[in-house]
């Protein structure tokens, strides 16, 4: 009897070995690897290249090649991670399926905070104190005649001074004081294109954004050119979608300055005949008969109401592949002072053609012509 209890359980133990190597195999079986396909894209639909495809908890990886698309082994049972900069991270169960599409969205957090800045990149909390921006909101608040007139009082650091009052005179602008005797001006790179002289001849209507570069990293890309900083400005470009046109028209009346009363001609000879004899001078011919003289008031020939008017038109817009903007803008101001005035024609056209997802072409065509009269002052320039 005790013999063959000793071989039942034998048996059971039999049984059990048997049904766990056969749910083990079993288990092995469905665990095996899938090959997976699929396609990542943005919230508008077109793929993103060189993402990054994780099988969670292992080392498999994959990245999605120039159309978004990919193929990576997993089990039935894993999970996949997809992730890419400026996108939220996602996980996606497999559960058995052979193909997987997925659709990423954009993460703001992230975009901002990375900031790149020559040949690197920065954080932009450790930024802030040398970068400033203008944006083109802030532009449009006032009507301004030259584009360095609107940095007045928007940008920390920056000392912007008007050496002329008259109309179209230029503005000097340091970022870093006074580093040299010589020319303390900044570099000003429109569009990616360095340019010379100073922004009285850019339209502020054309402008996106205004960035001032303070630091010493400017010169890693400008090199010695940007030692008193950069001022990078981006035009406006057109947007995808409907097309888009404005029409801005702006006047404004500038007012002479108080005048002061003083001696008419006949007022001021009575004055001089009367204090010639105290004070030893002789009495000139005219002083005895006032009323020959003639009166001119050099304060209404000098000075007169001043007036302003500018118009911009703007056509932008395109679709996915073709983006244009054009715009067109023209300036007429007159000084309080006579024959003091200075226009402007100003003409862009910017053009983003993209015909595949990975290749982009940008043109820039900008044409500007001012004429600055300035009888008085520091002269004038065609």
């Amino acid at each position: 009897m005790k013999k063959q209890l000793q071989i039942d359980k034998w048996s059971n133990c039999k049984r059990l070995l048997i049904a766990f190597l056969l749910t083990l195999f079993i288990g092995q079986a469905q665990a095996q690897d899938l090959q997976i396909k699929g396609k990542v894209t943005g919230s508008d639909g077109a793929g993103i290249p060189g993402a990054s495809v994780f099988v969670k908890g292992t080392t498999k990886a994959a990245s999605t090649d120039p159309n978004g698309n990919y193929t990576i082994s997993a089990a039935s049972n894993a999970t996949l991670v997809i992730r890419y900069i400026g996108y939220t991270t996602k996980e996606v169960p497999v559960a058995g399926k052979t193909t997987i599409n997925v659709t990423l969205g954009s993460d703001v957090k992230t975009l901002d905070q990375v900031v790149v800045i020559g040949y690197g990149t920065v954080k932009r909390k450790d930024l802030t104190g040398s970068v400033s921006s203008v944006s083109a909101e802030q532009i449009e608040k006032v009507p301004v005649t030259t584009l360095d007139q609107a940095l007045q009082g928007r940008s920390a650091g920056v000392q912007i001074t008007s050496n002329d009052g008259s109309p179209g005179a230029g503005i000097q602008v340091q970022i870093r004081g006074v580093g040299t005797f010589g020319n303390n001006d900044p570099l000003y790179v429109v569009d990616g294109y360095p340019i010379t002289g100073g922004l009285n001849t850019i339209n502020p209507n054309d402008v996106a954004t205004i960035d001032i570069l303070k630091d010493a990293s400017a010169t890693a890309i400008y090199g010695n050119r940007a030692s008193n900083g950069v001022v990078i400005i981006t035009t406006k470009r057109g947007k995808i979608g409907q097309v888009q046109v404005s029409l801005d028209a702006t006047g404004s009346v500038q007012s002479q300055p108080k005048k002061y009363n003083v001696l008419n001609a006949q007022q001021f000879a009575t004055l001089a005949a009367e204090r010639a004899a105290p004070d030893g001078f002789a009495a000139r011919p005219e002083w005895s008969n006032p009323a020959s003289l003639q009166n001119v008031n050099w304060q209404d020939v000098m000075y007169q109401t001043g007036s302003r008017q500018n118009y911009n038109v703007a056509i932008r817009g395109g679709s996915e592949k073709l983006l244009s903007a054009l715009s067109i803008g023209y300036l007429d101001q007159t000084g309080i002072v006579k024959e003091a005035s200075f226009k402007r024609i100003n003409a862009s056209l910017n053009s983003d053609y993209t015909p595949f997802k990975w290749l982009k072409g940008s043109a820039n065509l900008k044409y500007s012509r001012g004429n600055n009269k300035v009888p008085f002052g520091t002269g004038g320039q065609n």
